[in-house]
């Protein structure tokens, strides 16, 4: 369920405005915060009209009690964010499914890419922050009125050792693992006012990975070791959502697969599948549970599944969608990393998008552009494999509409492009 949304202008199927109004975010809504959140030849990709048939068939789920999603379709949804996709071109719905990295702090190159492709948003890193959030906010602030919609502008604020926004004096994952619960929904509510001040609308911030152990890449960054730990801290941390930002739980199906770092080799699974119910698969149905608005998928492999990471998974996201009923928006971690995998078969970053789309992801998320001008080339690239692959039918059309519905439905629900940028006061959940 979504909250209503700011009025959408439908004169133009091709541009729209949010209002400025800061809509009341209810943990049991599936989009805000938690809002109630040159063409080139492709080879062959799973799921493609070939004699290669990926579906969740290719692994016998056992039955789990859930709801499946229902299809969503933008002429029958009845709302107006349905009428504007309706109206827009296949490019322009592919383009809203990408948020990518472009370096630095200059207004002019993220403007540029705006205007070559109507993009979901934005990923900012250390390279896009100056100073402190006072320093930071103006060109942060900036990005979000640079389309005629809202445009979703993520950060990574965990705390510890991966936070973007400074000053960030709160306890870590880690630290808060030893603490009362309700000291996490305090903490991240905090951490979350940060990523409001800055300017920016989506906390990619929710580790629900339960850690192996101290010898793995994620234990700094996990909530802890057991997973009803792990769990009750998850959904504390939704708890601590605050109006106009859109909370991500990440990565699944669990980092804790692995003691590897997934920057530089997949993550293949040390776990079989019923452990992985046992074990790490409590947090992330507690997220789902609450209906958070973002779930990432990260790049891990059980072999058992499916031979390819969850984030080019069919069986993984059907398991999502049709058992466990989730609803929101599905992205993908960090494209890029999978070229640093060293698997011959992610080299090309323009078909690890077709495949990501092709699976049943939302919207992809790539920082492998190194300049403003190599992220563009890189952007187009993508863009247009993907829509040549919808219209070689390797990817479902229906599903980009039903993808491109949803992020719209997120970015619409965060408060406006002309949300005033100068008041810095950020709303909580009540109750």
């Amino acid at each position: 369920m979504l909250l209503s949304s700011p009025a959408l202008k439908a004169t133009s199927p091709k541009k729209f405005v949010v209002c400025a109004v800061v809509v009341s975010f209810v943990l049991s809504a599936c989009a805000g915060a938690l809002t109630k959140s040159p063409e080139q030849e492709l080879g062959q990709i799973p799921g493609a009209a070939t004699g290669q048939e990926v579906s969740a068939d290719s692994f016998s789920f056992p039955d789990i009690d859930g709801v499946a999603t229902e299809e969503l379709d933008p002429v029958e949804s009845g709302d107006l964010a349905g009428e504007v996709v309706s109206g827009w071109t296949l490019e322009e719905k592919v383009a809203s499914l990408f948020i990518i990295h472009v370096p630095g702090t200059t207004e002019a190159p993220h403007q540029r890419v705006i205007d070559t492709h109507p993009i979901g948003g934005f990923l900012l890193l250390g390279d896009n922050i100056s100073g402190d959030i006072e320093q930071a906010r103006p060109f942060i602030s900036s990005l979000r009125t640079m389309a005629d919609s809202d445009l979703l502008i993520a950060i990574d604020q965990e705390g510890g050792a991966v936070q973007r926004l400074r000053p960030d004096d709160f306890p870590s994952a880690s630290e808060l693992s030893t603490e009362p619960v309700n000291r996490t929904t305090e903490t991240t509510r905090e951490r979350n006012r940060l990523v409001f001040d800055a300017g920016a609308n989506v906390n990619l911030g929710v580790v629900a990975d339960v850690s192996p152990g101290q010898d793995a890449y994620i234990h700094s960054r996990a909530f802890g070791s057991e997973p009803e730990e792990v769990s009750a801290r998850v959904k504390a941390a939704l708890q601590g959502s605050i109006d106009g930002v859109a909370v991500a739980v990440k990565h699944f199906p669990g980092h804790g697969l692995t003691v590897d770092d997934t920057h530089k080799t997949l993550g293949v699974a040390e776990e079989d599948f019923d452990q992985w119910s046992e074990r790490h698969a409590p947090p992330f149905r507690a997220a789902v549970n609450e209906q958070v608005p973002l779930l990432m998928l990260g790049h891990l492999v059980m072999e058992e599944v499916d031979d390819r990471p969850a984030s080019l998974s069919e069986p993984w996201i059907s398991l999502l969608r049709q058992q466990w009923g989730y609803s929101g928006v599905i992205i993908t971690d960090d494209l890029s990393m999978l070229e640093a995998s060293g698997d011959s078969r992610f080299e090309d970053p323009s078909l690890n998008a077709v495949e990501a789309f092709a699976s049943g992801v939302d919207m992809v998320v790539d920082s492998g552009g190194l300049s403003a001008e190599q992220a563009l080339t890189r952007l187009t690239a993508m863009v247009e494999a993907v829509v040549a692959a919808v219209e070689r039918e390797e990817i479902s059309e229906s599903h980009i509409d039903q993808a491109a519905l949803r992020a719209l439905r997120l970015r619409e629900s965060l408060g406006g492009v002309s949300r005033p940028f100068e008041d810095t006061e950020s709303g909580e959940l009540d109750g």
